[in-house]
């Protein structure tokens, strides 16, 4: 995922097949597709007003592969919507 400012963000098509999934704290929207499935990105606040959108560099046209192995890792705790920390178990990620 690449994280951005929400004011750096543009959708150019497909926002009428895009729902919407939250979970845990509620504070992160999960967008995907209700046709494919596909998760291509989720939107946010970091809780001092700063809106973002974290992009999965996957779903982007014209992707290199070559720069997606390169790009570095991070992990981070999904399951509790807490992009500061990564979980306890990264091993089988």
């Amino acid at each position: 995922m690449a994280f951005i400012p929400a004011n750096a963000f543009r959708l150019d098509s497909g926002e009428q097949s895009l729902r919407d999934y939250q979970f845990a704290k509620k504070r992160i929207h999960h967008m995907f597709c209700a046709q494919c499935g596909v998760r291509p990105f989720s939107r946010g606040s970091d809780g001092k007003g700063n809106e973002f959108y974290a992009v999965r560099v996957n779903c982007l046209d014209n992707a290199d592969p070559r720069e997606l192995i390169e790009a570095p890792v991070r992990h981070f705790d999904m399951l509790h919507d807490d992009l500061e920390s990564a979980p306890a178990e990264t091993r089988h990620l």
